[in-house]
């Protein structure tokens, strides 16, 4: 092994994507804590910055100009970031729990989990009951709403409740953004006597006169005491009809704090000390909205104070983890408030200090946008491999790098593997190797056709999330045998994880088994068993054992002259993985691939069997040339493609445009010289793929009715590509022609 790898002893999780984490992202990736291991947790890959929201929904700044890319700069700052909402957090198993994957272990949790507005319960759930938050949900109704009002035209009577900082700026920005439509009317409720009540009492003036003269109805000293889809109750007495309602009310916390075991504030909220430690866990932090902080019981909700907070964070994370004594936090008796009113000005607030201008709307711009900059804008940062001192001494080789049996045990009796009845001899039978029983009659088969079939797939992690890595792997693992028309049954893993203490390799193997399994169990196999080991990268592989009927196996050989080329997925992925890996390559990107490698190659493997296809293959890591190249020569044939019907993943030539490739682009493009067509070759020839779809022949006249199948079943991106040249269209011996 590399002696100078610092093996994992700590896990810092931050759940939530609020200022404070988002700070100490930052931090961590420019001082990285010798062998601790930081995941984020957001419900979102990209999240917008708050204080720009209102002006956005006013027409100011354009959506990529108020967000931040989690998935870039995560990966830029050497942090994992996992999208999926928290729903159960156990401080005595110390672990964070979601609906739809693995657990997450930590040795230390920051909760930066931001609040919710309040609402009546019989209006939670309502869809003309609108929260503030999360934002990008509320800017994604707002878009819709404009474009369904805009061709109805109908009247549309839209509520803002909460008088507040949020509430009063949000009225005047989507009154701005509706202005154009004279059915659209609002109304703000606000429960006290005055706006903006813990500002001082000129601001509340400032957002009083502007409202009235924006033809915006403010109603004050109205409580909002109940309703229905289309009705609030004010009052306790009075009916207000409306079509949409937002909420944008006090504070109220999240559910998961009400279930931590944790002290919580007379309202709900993560009491913490001025360290930012939970008063009942000292290895939990809380920051931001969330918390409410002992030694300042009534402190504001403020952002302010959250940027700050993540400061503090970082170092005290940093002092606890070496034992030292921790930093306090003293919130600032003033901050700078900075107001948009949606008029090309703001409203400036500092301790008594009251001004509305241009001035103000220039500050108050350039210090968003210095925000947004911090983490949209970076160099690239040191990886914590990098640091040579803490090493450990030399691990073993060999049997000694194996995985410890206690880890190993403990992973196995949490995940489900499944059963089938031609297995013998599972991984729980305690034995070196499965068996497998081999009579016909399980197999469904003609015995004198019945063959086995066996492959076997092997690599690092090209994503920082084990139970992705391990969904993906799978799929990838299998698809060979999709792609010779073999139904899966039987897998042997080979896992490699990173140096790390026991309970730590135990949380990551736990969640790439569980990613692995749950692919595998969606298809029928079973996981008999495998091998574990140790290095300086996480990696997985599987041997994997199906069956099929000799006499309908897809070959390469297969080719037919006249038929056509069909494929499966876009092409792409070894571009965008490859700048994935640099901090370059986009969420909504990232995601998309994700998507699409999720998808398994099964259903498309069968269509193409009952249609009768014989040739077929998957593409992988030798690229579209590479896998169609290897066919053409078992077939003897030539083959012709169409460029322009080639779909690519998005953002794959944005990332060829900036010289980001795959490290094995290169070597798949010494093929080149075996492809006639113009220069230079387009990269996608060449872009190795990590669980590809399938590329196939199949007759001409079956082509259209083929297409649309493997549409419905979940492979929007199948296409035509080409067609298998006929003999008096080669030209000499096979070839690959490019049009």
């Amino acid at each position: 092994m590399d002696s100078l790898v610092t093996p994992i002893q700590k896990n810092v999780v931050l759940v939530g994507a609020g200022n404070a984490h988002l700070r100490f992202v930052k931090m961590f990736g420019m001082r990285p804590i010798r062998g601790v291991a930081v995941t984020l947790v957001s419900e979102a890959p990209v999240i917008p910055y708050s204080a720009m929201v209102p002006a956005h929904i006013a027409g100011d700044y354009p959506w990529h100009a108020i967000t931040i890319d989690l998935v870039r700069l995560c990966r830029a700052m050497n942090v994992r970031l996992v999208t999926a909402r928290a729903s159960a957090l156990d401080c005595r198993t110390r672990t964070v729990r979601f609906p739809n994957r693995p657990e997450l272990r930590f040795d230390l949790l920051s909760l930066g989990l931001g609040s919710l507005p309040a609402c009546p319960s019989s209006l939670a759930d309502s869809p003309t009951s609108w929260r503030m938050r999360p934002l990008g949900t509320l800017l994604e109704r707002l878009d819709e709403l404009e474009r369904s009002l805009k061709r109805s035209g109908r009247p549309h009577h839209f509520v803002v409740v909460g008088g507040g900082a949020s509430g009063a700026e949000l009225a005047l920005a989507i009154r701005k953004r509706f202005s154009a439509l004279s059915t659209f009317r609002l109304t703000l409720l606000h429960s006290q006597g005055q706006l903006l009540p813990q500002f001082p009492a000129r601001v509340g003036q400032i957002f009083t006169a502007l409202s009235q003269q924006r033809a915006i109805t403010v109603r004050l000293d109205t409580r909002v005491t109940g309703g229905d889809a289309h009705t609030l109750e004010l009052n306790g007495t009075e009916q207000l009809a409306y079509d949409t309602v937002l909420w944008a009310t006090n504070a109220a916390p999240q559910d998961l704090l009400a279930s931590s075991g944790l002290p919580l504030s007379n309202d709900g909220f993560l009491r913490v000390r001025d360290t930012l430690q939970s008063e009942g866990d000292p290895t939990v932090f809380g920051t931001g909205d969330c918390i409410t902080l002992a030694s300042h019981p009534q402190l504001l909700k403020n952002g302010v104070y959250a940027v700050r907070e993540g400061g503090i964070l970082y170092a005290n994370v940093m002092r606890f983890l070496h034992e030292k004594p921790l930093k306090r936090f003293h919130p600032q008796s003033r901050c700078l408030c900075l107001l948009n009113t949606a008029d090309g000005e703001a409203a400036l607030c500092y301790g008594p200090l009251v001004w509305k201008g241009r001035t103000a709307r220039w500050l108050k711009d350039r210090i968003d946008r210095a925000w947004i900059k911090q983490f949209t804008m970076f160099p690239s940062m040191p990886g914590q491999t990098d640091q040579a001192s803490d090493a450990v001494p030399m691990r073993c080789g060999g049997c000694g790098s194996k995985i410890s049996s206690d880890v190993l045990s403990a992973v196995l009796k949490r995940i489900e593997v499944g059963d089938d009845p031609r297995l013998l001899l599972g991984c729980h039978a305690g034995e070196d190797a499965s068996v497998h029983r081999m009579k016909p009659e399980l197999y469904g088969t003609d015995p004198a056709q019945l063959v086995e079939v066996q492959t076997v797939d092997y690599f690092k992690s090209f994503v920082d999330d084990p139970y992705l890595f391990g969904r993906i792997a799978a799929l990838n693992a299998v698809s060979d045998l999709y792609a010779m028309n073999a139904r899966p049954f039987s897998a042997l893993a080979i896992a490699t994880l990173p140096y790390a203490r026991g309970p730590v390799q135990e949380g990551i193997l736990f969640e790439l088994l569980s990613g692995a399994v749950h692919s595998l169990r969606e298809l029928g196999v079973v996981l008999a068993g495998g091998h574990t080991t140790e290095g300086s990268e996480l990696a997985l592989g599987f041997a994997v054992t199906g069956y099929g009927e000799a006499n309908t196996l897809f070959q390469k050989s297969h080719l037919q002259p006249g038929e056509v080329l069909l494929l499966t997925k876009p092409l792409g992925s070894g571009a965008l993985l490859a700048g994935w890996m640099q901090g370059q390559c986009r969420a909504s990107w990232f995601n998309a691939l994700l998507d699409a490698m999720l998808v398994a190659n099964a259903r498309g493997g069968a269509i193409l069997a009952q249609r009768g296809v014989r040739a077929c293959t998957d593409v992988t890591g030798f690229g579209l040339a590479g896998h169609l190249l290897e066919m053409l020569e078992a077939s003897h044939v030539s083959a012709r493609l169409d460029s322009r019907r080639i779909p690519l993943y998005t953002g794959f030539n944005e990332m060829v445009e900036h010289g980001i490739v795959s490290t094995l682009h290169a070597d798949n493009a010494k093929a080149a010289c075996r492809v006639q067509g113009s220069l230079p070759l387009p990269a996608w020839l060449f872009d190795p793929q990590t669980s590809g779809g399938l590329l196939a022949s199949v007759k001409r006249e079956q082509a259209a009715d083929i297409v649309q199948s493997l549409h419905d079943a979940g492979y929007p991106s199948t296409a035509i590509i080409g067609e298998i040249l006929t003999p008096e269209q080669e030209s000499g011996g096979p070839s690959l022609v490019l049009v």
